[in-house]
């Protein structure tokens, strides 16, 4: 039930306590009984006191789920309390600049792919792996311009939608892949299966593990700083923040569950258009767009209501007459203010 990562730290911590207690030694009975507890509490007492709670928890799993035991411990009687376990640093702008040069010229369009999917969203290698062509949406050009996907139908962690509004690198990044692929359909991955040496099937979804032998080979291929894809999930959100984008926005865009800390956020569930809106509006050319300063510039002079109309006319949801005319308004009210400082 769990997912791919989640199951294999489990498995880890569960042979690393075999190993320490030497699991061997004892019967299924008496690990049942009270032998079991007291080497379940040995075990912790040599673990750093910040590792106790993850430990805890997936040794629980292993325990009630793999063995079919009853879990012994009491958390807040046997354990005690247990600090909280510690977040992990958002990497540098710097380490994600230098990655994102680089892999600007990468001659595998996969590879490209691969970067652009993970760097401009910040969703779970597990997410990026369940991404279909059919949960591409194209504009009245033919062009992508939005992955859509319902959690609970695909079996992504915590069951979270994930609606992203693309930006035009991972559009046209898209368009080339699809092009090379030749022969993927509706129903297969957007990254499929490929092995180091090319061979791909397309009906086959990829792996967390596999994407990370691919990144890996990246990293080593060009000399690039440490960074794992999941270091990419913490450097989104804070890019997301910085832009000031909504909560529920951000949520959408890295397949996250939708945030409600208060009566305010459980009632004001803004529908999936809004939210698109507001990602195209605040970041424009992705959380990667903070390298290409020039032309964020140019774009952050344009009201975010003038934005909202060009979106809104590229989806079809006002004609060409309401733009022109939002379009004369902005006009007037510049050359206005032109006059009033008397220039």
């Amino acid at each position: 039930m769990k997912p791919e990562s989640t199951r294999e730290t489990y498995v880890h911590q569960f042979k690393r306590f075999a190993r320490h207690i030497e699991i061997e030694k004892y019967s299924r009975r008496q690990l049942a009984g009270k032998k079991g507890k007291l080497l379940l509490l040995e075990h912790f007492a040599t673990l750093p006191l910040r590792s106790r709670r993850p430990v805890l928890s997936g040794l629980a799993s292993v325990w009630k789920i793999g063995l079919g035991l009853p879990w012994p411990i009491d958390a807040k009687v046997d354990v005690g309390k247990l600090p909280k376990i510690r977040r992990e640093l958002s990497p540098p702008d710097s380490t994600v600049k230098i990655w994102h040069e680089k892999l600007l010229h990468e001659p595998s369009v996969y590879m490209r792919c691969l970067w652009l999917l993970i760097a401009q969203s910040g969703q779970r290698p597990h997410t990026v792996s369940k991404l279909r062509w059919s949960h591409v949406r194209y504009d009245e050009n033919g062009a992508p311009c939005e992955i859509r996907v319902i959690g609970a139908d695909e079996g992504l962690k915590t069951y979270a939608d994930v609606a992203w509004h693309l930006p035009p690198n991972v559009q046209d990044v898209l368009v080339e892949l699809r092009r090379w692929l030749k022969d993927s359909g509706e129903g297969d991955p957007i990254l499929p299966w490929m092995n180091g040496w090319g061979r791909i099937e397309h009906s086959c979804h990829a792996t967390r593990v596999l994407y990370a032998c691919h990144w890996e080979r990246l990293r080593a291929r060009y000399g690039l700083p440490k960074l794992r894809m999941k270091d990419l999930r913490h450097w989104v959100a804070s890019r997301c923040r910085d832009a000031r984008l909504e909560e529920q926005a951000r949520a959408y865009l890295q397949g996250h569950e939708q945030p409600i800390n208060n009566m305010g956020d459980h009632y004001d569930n803004r529908d999936v258009v809004t939210n698109l809106a507001r990602q195209a509006q605040a970041l424009p050319l992705g959380p990667l767009g903070i390298f290409e300063k020039a032309e964020v510039d140019v774009v952050a002079t344009i009201p975010p209501e003038i934005m909202m109309a060009l979106i809104g006319y590229r989806d079809n949801q006002i004609g060409y007459p309401e733009l022109q005319s939002r379009l004369e308004a902005w006009r007037i009210k510049a050359n206005l203010e032109v006059r009033t400082d008397g220039r």
